[in-house]
């Protein structure tokens, strides 16, 4: 908190765009087009969601966000966008996505409710986007201005007019002040401070179960997880471009430890409940378990370890071939954000990233590979349950900032697990084919010295 005094009104700078964006919503053949043109060209956008990477949100740094920013960057993402049930970024993210090159959806802070309509809220609305945008409009990385996150979707079809009773006349009313804000009021005032940028009142336009969500606008495709679709769904239900989906997984177990005690690592004990905050979410998690990685008998003897891991691997499988899917839908879709990229605490998420040390999940290694330009990885044909694994017997051996490892037979998700390496691997969770050498690098100076313990695990470890 600061006050700022002077004795006369610094003048303004005038404005100049920094960067030249449209949002092509144009009708084709099979519905409307949803796509950015920057500078001119046409971008694919692949990212994901980015919420506050805290719960006390001024404890990040600069150096925090530069990890969490590039975690973004390595995994060959080019759009983030900020969530409206979060915050208004600090200076210092938006000046991190203009210098790594990152493009930035930018939506205002409102999210899954409904609005005031009286003189003093939309007067203090409009001094909070003049505000923030002329405090953000600088910023090159930033290409689209959102008035909310899912209201619109909300209000129609969540059924809040049962559940909470609201009269026709209510009903009316709260819809005409919901569209009077963000779909007349705010273009209006955000035109008088930047005119330079495209503007959606929501998103998404249409929810995931109405079927135009797949011929226009941005689509929050939540069929899987929520509707435990298999993530084969998206062959038929890809939008034009899907701004939000997802697949859950367990926090590392490393983070896992730090929260239990030892009497708490039991499979759904209360504290792992407590850091469950999707409803019925471990039993979700157990459904695409069941469909993806192991007997459904075998889940309930798992330990919470060999559990954590399974949901990790799930998420890779998961991130990876919805993120192929998609891709392999260009032009018809033109961008795919999963949800999400961080966490503001440690708990069990869609986040491909974990809270501490902002460290991988397996997922995030999944999502840098199926992003990359220079080469995509070929899409899983059979699922990891029916595959017909031996024991690998995997040997290694460390040189340098090398482990080089090679096994006896197909290994299948090897996890390598470097005991207070806070850093990521060039690779982790990856196949092992039989007699051929995979070498794996990481960064000496993350141990500062101390000795390189290292721990394998794999599909056939865990479901055997």
């Amino acid at each position: 908190m600061r006050l700022e005094g002077y004795d006369q009104k610094p003048i303004e700078k005038p404005f100049v765009a920094p960067i030249n964006v449209e949002l092509v919503q144009q009708p084709d053949e099979k519905g409307t087009s949803f796509y950015f043109k920057i500078d001119g060209k046409p971008v694919y956008m692949k990212g994901a969601n980015y919420i506050p990477s805290d719960a006390f949100v001024t404890r990040m740094t600069k150096n925090d966000y530069r990890k969490m920013l590039l975690m973004a960057k390595d995994a060959n993402m080019n759009m983030l966008r900020v969530w409206g049930g979060g915050i208004y970024e600090s200076d210092d993210f938006y000046d991190l996505c203009d210098s790594l090159g990152i493009h930035v959806w930018q939506d205002f802070m409102f999210a899954g409710a409904m609005v005031p309509g009286d003189k003093a809220f939309f007067d203090n609305v409009r001094e909070e986007v003049k505000y923030q945008v002329k405090r953000l409009r600088h910023h090159k990385s930033i290409v689209l201005w959102c008035g909310n996150n899912e209201i619109d979707e909300a209000f129609n079809r969540w059924g809040w007019q049962n559940q909470f009773r609201i009269p026709p006349k209510d009903s009316a009313k709260l819809w005409n002040d919901y569209t009077r804000l963000f779909r007349d009021s705010i273009p209006k005032w955000l035109k008088e401070v930047d005119d330079s940028r495209p503007y959606i009142s929501s998103s998404p336009k249409y929810g995931w179960g109405v079927r135009n969500s797949f011929t226009e606008g941005d689509s929050h495709y939540w069929g899987v997880w929520w509707g435990n679709e298999d993530f084969e769904a998206f062959e038929n239900k890809t939008g034009r471009f899907v701004s939000e989906y997802g697949m859950q997984a367990m926090p590392n177990y490393s983070s896992i430890l730090k929260f239990t005690q030892p009497q708490d690592r039991y499979l759904f004990s209360e504290v792992l409940k407590h850091h469950q905050k999707a409803g019925n979410g471990f039993d979700k998690l157990n459904i695409y378990l069941k469909n993806y990685m192991i007997d459904s008998a075998k889940i309930s003897k798992l330990s919470v370890e060999d559990y954590t891991y399974l949901t990790q691997c799930v998420q890779y499988y998961g991130f990876k071939n919805m993120i192929l899917i998609h891709q392999s839908k260009e032009p018809y879709n033109m961008g795919t954000l999963l949800w999400q990229l961080n966490d503001c605490w440690p708990v069990a998420s869609w986040s491909i990233t974990d809270y501490y040390d902002r460290a991988p999940k397996a997922a995030w290694y999944a999502v840098k590979e199926a992003y990359r330009d220079d080469g995509k990885p070929e899409r899983d044909i059979v699922k990891p349950k029916d595959l017909k694994l031996t024991n690998p017997k995997i040997t290694y051996q460390i040189t340098g900032n090398q482990i080089i490892l090679k096994s006896s037979s197909f290994a299948k998700y090897v996890f390598v697990d470097i005991a207070s390496y806070k850093g990521k691997l060039s690779e982790n969770y990856f196949d092992l084919e039989p007699g051929k050498n995979k070498v794996i690098t990481f960064d000496l100076k993350e141990l500062k010295g101390k000795a390189i313990v290292v721990r394998l695990k794999s599909l056939w470890d865990v479901v055997n």
